[in-house]
């Protein structure tokens, strides 16, 4: 082939993954409930008053506390279960607390109280609120032994700063293919992890082989600015067997 007929090769396959890239960087905050339910959180103005990313309440006149974080553990102080959620969500109040007289009377004496959305939120709208609050609020329960472990190990590695709260959130990464980090519940990951054998190069050794070889995807691995660390000198066996359980248990949508 002649050179002018190589730069040509070369400029159609740079095109082609720029424009794949671009899509995909576009679409990607559509592949999860997760992800909508931040952005949605974000329009409501909920961040407002439960801070960045719902992680820091603002101080509530008449209160002895602040208006409620939605992380470390506050969870349990106020809802005791999906419904209750749901019911802060659309009625600015659970039911429980409502019909009790004392609930009603603290309320009361508070400066800042919780909008009602009921007449704002679709079903599907309400159900990504509630996704991300979850994840956000560590209360996602997993029935599977080895998936709940598995989380563990992933805050304990530091996974979710990178990946997202649980692993749920594109994380930006300038310089790389599609402009962020895939979360492990994306169709990303179907692109980048075939099976399990390359899900463990990638934990292990911060890449996969299958990608090593191409000579376009190393283009952009190596000039993205956050790469996967390698945690093969990090990470046990047992740990591994346990991280990997979680993804699938994130990829099933229980």
């Amino acid at each position: 082939m002649t050179k002018k007929g190589w730069m040509l090769s070369l400029s159609l396959l740079f095109l082609c993954g720029f424009s794949y890239g671009f899509f995909h960087w576009w679409k990607a905050p559509l592949y999860s409930s997760f992800s909508r339910g931040q952005k949605l959180a974000n329009q409501l103005g909920c961040f407002g008053c439960h801070g960045p990313q719902g992680a820091k309440g603002i101080p509530n006149m008449g209160s002895d506390e602040s208006v409620p974080a939605w992380d470390g553990g506050t969870l349990m102080m106020y809802a005791k279960n999906d419904e209750e959620i749901r019911e802060w969500i659309l009625d600015g109040m659970p039911k429980r607390m409502r019909d009790d007289p004392d609930e009603r009377a603290d309320q009361a004496k508070m400066l800042i109280h919780m909008p009602a959305y009921r007449d704002r939120l679709s079903e599907r709208e309400l159900n990504d609120l509630v996704v991300y609050f979850k994840a956000i609020a560590w209360a996602e329960n997993i029935p599977d032994e080895s998936a709940r472990k598995g989380r563990e190990v992933a805050l304990g590695k530091g996974c979710f700063g990178c990946h997202g709260p649980e692993g749920r959130s594109p994380m930006s990464n300038s310089g790389s293919l599609k402009g962020y980090i895939p979360p492990w519940d994306s169709a990303d990951f179907n692109e980048l992890v075939k099976d399990d054998s390359e899900l463990e190069e990638w934990i292990l050794k911060g890449s996969c082989q299958r990608f090593e070889n191409n000579r376009l995807a190393q283009f952009f691995l190596s000039r993205q600015k956050i790469s996967m660390p390698a945690y093969e000198k990090h990470m046990t066996p047992e740990e591994l067997t346990e991280l990997k359980a979680y993804i699938h248990w994130l990829r099933k949508g229980e």
